[in-house]
């Protein structure tokens, strides 16, 4: 039961974009692959200026094959995997909204540096 809550609450922590909630999830009956995001190699300038502002999240997890009967290595989460919310869709939902939750409060201290160059403050 307590491995099942522990689930749950890491489950809501990474729909709320908090990646670090990984760290709850290890424990007994509990196996999480190696998450590893992937580093950005643009600079921040690129990163403005490219067209789709969609940030690249790609996050390993290990799942097991039924029909080869072996551990497949995936970074993008399939259709199924988002609709049956598994934990690698989740992840990689937890790190796209970290990262516009992280655009929008530069957006929002630019806006302040405006409004105090207004009144001259």
């Amino acid at each position: 039961a307590g491995a099942g809550r522990r689930r749950r609450e890491a489950e809501a922590a990474l729909a709320k974009g908090d990646i670090a909630a990984f760290n709850a999830l290890q424990g007994p009956g509990v196996v999480v692959a190696d998450v590893a995001p992937m580093q950005q190699t643009r600079t921040a300038e690129q990163l403005l200026a490219s067209a789709d502002r969609r940030p690249d999240v790609a996050i390993a997890a290990g799942f097991y094959n039924t029909k080869t009967g072996q551990t497949t290595q995936t970074v993008k989460p399939t259709k199924t995997q988002k609709r049956k919310h598994q934990i690698n869709s989740l992840a990689v939902a937890a790190a796209e909204r970290e990262i516009e939750l992280m655009e929008k409060r530069g957006k929002a201290n630019k806006t302040k540096q405006e409004t105090n160059a207004k009144y001259g403050w």
